[in-house]
């Protein structure tokens, strides 16, 4: 009898299951997709698609401090001089230091020129 009482009550829940699963889905793809684009440890695109987050703890691992603001982010380590970044622009790491990238200035191979 409980059997039947569940698999009569699965029909109702379904399509709201089924919406939370889409809407979870959804946001462990653009999770993975963001995650992918900061994989490289050399060089970062910010996208407007681009979570903040991955952002921020890709600029932390070269131990720079990452705050987004409206269009862009503004980085910092210690002393140094604040790195302004926007839309578009490429972080790029030397090994020293974050520099940026303007959009202009990158190859369509993802080389800075």
């Amino acid at each position: 009898m409980a059997d039947t009482y569940e698999k009569e009550a699965d029909r109702f829940r379904t399509p709201q299951r089924s919406r939370w699963a889409m809407r979870d889905t959804a946001a462990l793809f653009r999770r993975m997709a963001c995650n992918r684009a900061a994989a490289n440890p050399t060089r970062l695109t910010i996208t407007l698609s681009l979570l903040i987050d991955v952002t921020q703890r890709w600029c932390q691992q070269h131990g720079y401090r990452a705050v987004a603001g409206m269009g862009g982010m503004t980085l910092q380590r210690g002393d140094e001089p604040v790195v302004v970044a926007g839309v578009d622009d490429t972080l790029l790491w030397d090994g020293e230091r974050i520099t940026v990238a303007p959009r202009d200035a990158v190859s369509a191979r993802g080389v800075a020129i």
